[in-house]
């Protein structure tokens, strides 16, 4: 799937194991490990226990596991738990993070972070 330019997990749908992209865009359950060259979208309503590596990710879900990515935005209705490093990270109204964290060129931090 390396060289499709938008994979997507539709609403309704499940899956467990390894998926690599450019752009990918879940909104049905996944558990296992996400690559993308480019943009992984977790969408409100989705729910995703993953290992993520990619340039950027947007979480609008629920989301638990690990992301390694350049920049991190996560949406008002968003809940993530996990490890997460980032060079940016964006949280906006709404937004539940907690976790570990490595922002910048900083130290790894402990965090729970509620958005106002």
């Amino acid at each position: 799937m390396a060289h499709e330019q938008e994979t997507v997990l539709a609403a309704k749908a499940s899956f467990d194991g390894k998926l690599e992209g450019v752009n990918i865009t879940l909104e049905g359950r996944f558990r296992g490990d996400l690559k993308a060259s480019g943009v992984v979208r977790i969408l409100e309503g989705s729910d995703v226990n993953a290992k993520v590596q990619a340039a950027m990710v947007e979480i609008g879900g629920k989301f638990e596991g690990d992301i390694n990515t350049e920049s991190l935005r996560l949406l008002g209705p968003a809940h993530a738990t996990g490890t997460f490093r980032a060079k940016k990270l964006s949280v906006e109204e709404g937004g539940q993070l907690d976790g570990e964290f490595e922002i910048g060129d900083g130290p790894p931090q402990r965090m729970v972070r509620n958005a106002p």
